[in-house]
């Protein structure tokens, strides 16, 4: 579907674009022309197979064109939380935000057609309660980082997130030196208590998961509906695998899913036994992870980090830490149910998201 034209901000009348937001409802993406490559300006998340395998097609995206050209994308999902609309990132996407072709020329002038592209995706979204998005600022060589002052301009907050990016595709001795003493330790007791091997099953996983996060007595946040349709979609594309860590009588003790595209690897989900003590198994599967990035010649992002303890674990890897764009912004009465529930919750990493 598509909304009437919006009026241009004064400096975007200059590049004669045209916008609409589309619907999707299960139509092949390639039918509707946005099988657009914008270069180094996109992540696998923001591709249309993604999109519509982690929604079951059922996603939305704002969209400017010039001429017949498409140069601005924003995806995103919409829902229903009681009387509230909310805009959000699809499940196991973890970063998303514009896709931006800025065209050639000076710096200056595709900084200026970014922002102007930039206003013009945002000011397509639908009437909303809450906005939820993730932003890489190192796309289209670190351009899209002002895709944070044109969220700014339109009144959205933008904050930091931190994660750690491991380079891979330096040599094997490169990347095992680089990691702290304390985190190869671990990783070679684990090696000779368990054995590593995809699994081809994403039920086995699920199961694994839901198994684990009730052992732990944590409620499971993780939407699981289009897992195995993401799952099949990779595995065709030889885009993602999950790595299991399994004691020598085949007994599950870690699992971790990743998926890699456009020059990156994502950690994107891990899980392991209740009943083990130590991550070893864990740091194991990173290893592993990290010697699959290899491999392809890809860089590891290890994906965000929520606390210090996160942090302390993580940063034994080796890896350089990266800051990413939360996007947000919320509207009263949304806004208020945010913070009482700010105030009475024990869990602070999610309000109403």
């Amino acid at each position: 579907m598509s909304r009437t034209a919006l009026p241009l901000h004064e400096d975007d009348s200059q590049h004669n674009f045209s916008r609409s937001r589309f619907l999707r409802s299960g139509c092949p993406i390639s039918e509707q022309g946005l099988l657009v490559k914008f270069g180094g300006g996109i992540s696998l998340f923001h591709e249309p197979w993604w999109l519509s395998a982690v929604t079951d097609g059922r996603f939305e995206e704002s969209i400017v064109k010039q001429g017949s050209d498409i140069v601005g994308r924003l995806p995103y999902v919409t829902m229903r939380r009681g009387p509230f609309h909310i805009v959000r990132m699809p499940p196991f996407t973890h970063v998303l935000g514009p896709a931006v072709d800025a065209g050639t020329g000076k710096p200056q002038t595709r900084l200026m057609r970014r922002l102007s592209i930039t206003r013009s995706l945002i000011d397509q979204l639908p009437p909303n309660s809450y906005f939820h998005q993730h932003l890489n600022p190192s796309l289209d060589d670190g351009l899209a980082n002002a895709d944070g002052l044109a969220f700014q301009e339109r009144q959205f907050a933008a904050a930091p997130q931190y994660t750690f990016e491991v380079d891979c595709r330096r040599s094997l001795g490169e990347i095992w030196a680089a990691m702290y003493q304390k985190t190869r330790q671990p990783i070679r007791r684990a090696e000779e208590k368990y054995l590593v091997r995809s699994v081809d099953d994403p039920k086995c996983f699920i199961d694994f998961y839901l198994k684990n996060t009730k052992a732990w007595g944590r409620p499971n946040r993780i939407e699981f509906e289009h897992f195995s349709a993401l799952f099949s979609e990779c595995r065709a594309r030889e885009c993602g695998v999950i790595l299991g860590a399994f004691d020598h009588e085949g007994t599950p003790i870690a699992m971790t899913y990743i998926v890699w595209g456009h020059g990156i690897m994502y950690y994107l989900l891990s899980t392991r036994s209740f009943h083990l003590s130590d991550y070893g198994s864990v740091s194991l599967l990173l290893w592993s992870a990290m010697k699959q990035a290899h491999k392809i010649g890809l860089v590891l992002d290890l994906d965000g980090v929520y606390s210090s303890g996160t942090a302390r674990f993580l940063s034994g890897f080796g890896g350089q830490i990266k800051t990413r764009l939360i996007i947000r912004r919320s509207r009263m009465p949304y806004r208020a149910l945010q913070s009482l529930k700010r105030h009475y919750s024990h869990d602070e990493t999610r309000f109403f998201t």
